[in-house]
């Protein structure tokens, strides 16, 4: 019987992924168990490290990355990230959080590398990009009760361009305070130096986008996100419903004119199952997924991972094959 991997003694949330050498290694956020699983978000959030054969079977490694020391930017948390190769090192991109009273809510993104996937060093010029130009954070929260975002930035090479691109959750300025979440990028010939760009998708409608993917298919790019039901600006909610869990747009533009699939952009709507599902290639057309369990009928925070499910991708639909 396959059982749902979770670190030795902590919690497990958000999660990315990266092939090797025939292995999966996956790295997650990870915290000390306690009373309400909400608080894990502020506590001492590590970066944890686990190998797989088959998506199903995991070992867990040491620590990948943990926050800085007392006088450092990423002090308090480190949160949602990613992982790339190039040029035989890997790049972790992630998201770093200050203790600080006036920074509490503050997101910056940093930059970690290894030559192993499994020893990490900071780079010195941290944090390598924050919200300016078209995008907005401070210490505040809207009237939804919701922080402001500059989080969870996913890097890949565009296939067309070979440039290097960087997806960020974040808010658009000058668009309100609420149902404002969009997609920042920015773009880089060497994962060192950043450029931003104009957000390529703020519809206006979810007030927060969360850890966005962008995978290229048959032409096509599909933008996946995650976003709780009680992000769907009421009058959207009305007319389409309210989903929360895995999205996708999709566009023959990598940069702008994302269309909904499915009708309505939802793929899995079960947040209180799953959550934070992100996609890796299979061999053949199809994809995998995998996230992170929310709630089981025995757990009302369950902290771990999903069993691999098997996504696909036709044009404009894209489904779980159960």
């Amino acid at each position: 019987m396959n059982k749902n991997y979770s670190p030795g003694g902590k919690l497990l949330w958000d999660s990315w992924l990266i092939k090797d050498n025939k292995k999966f290694h996956i790295f997650y956020l990870q915290a000390a168990p306690s009373k309400d699983p909400k608080e894990r978000h502020d506590s001492y959030v590590t970066i944890g490290h686990a190998v797989s054969d088959n998506l199903t079977h995991w070992k867990e490694f040491p620590v990948a990355l943990t926050p800085g020391g007392n006088d450092s930017w990423d002090n308090l948390a480190l949160w949602t990230g990613s992982v790339i190769k190039k040029d035989g090192k890997y790049f972790m991109f992630y998201t770093g959080r200050n203790k600080n009273a006036d920074k509490k809510w503050i997101q910056k993104i940093g930059l970690a590398i290894s030559y192993n996937l499994i020893n990490w060093e900071k780079v010195k010029n941290n944090p390598i990009l924050e919200a300016e130009k078209y995008y907005y954070i401070d210490n505040q929260k809207n009237k939804l009760g919701k922080i402001g975002a500059w989080r969870d930035p996913f890097v890949f090479q565009d296939p067309e361009s070979r440039r290097y691109y960087m997806t960020i959750s974040a808010r658009e300025k000058n668009k309100g305070r609420e149902y404002n979440g969009c997609v920042a990028i920015a773009e880089s010939n060497n994962l060192l130096d950043w450029k931003l760009l104009p957000p390529i998708f703020s519809p206006g409608v979810y007030d927060e986008i969360e850890t966005t993917q962008i995978i290229f298919h048959k032409g096509f790019y599909y933008l996946f996100f995650s976003t709780h039901a009680s992000n769907y600006e009421p009058e959207f909610a009305k007319i389409n419903g309210s989903f929360g869990g895995l999205h996708c747009y999709y566009s023959k533009n990598l940069l702008d004119d994302y269309k909904s699939v499915n009708n309505n952009g939802v793929v899995l709507g079960n947040e209180d199952e799953m959550y934070d599902v992100r996609l890796l290639h299979d061999k053949n057309d199809d994809f995998f997924g995998i996230g992170w369990l929310n709630k089981t009928e025995k757990e009302k925070f369950a902290g771990k991972l999903t069993l691999p499910l098997k996504i696909k991708i036709e044009k404009n639909k894209v489904f779980r094959i159960e």
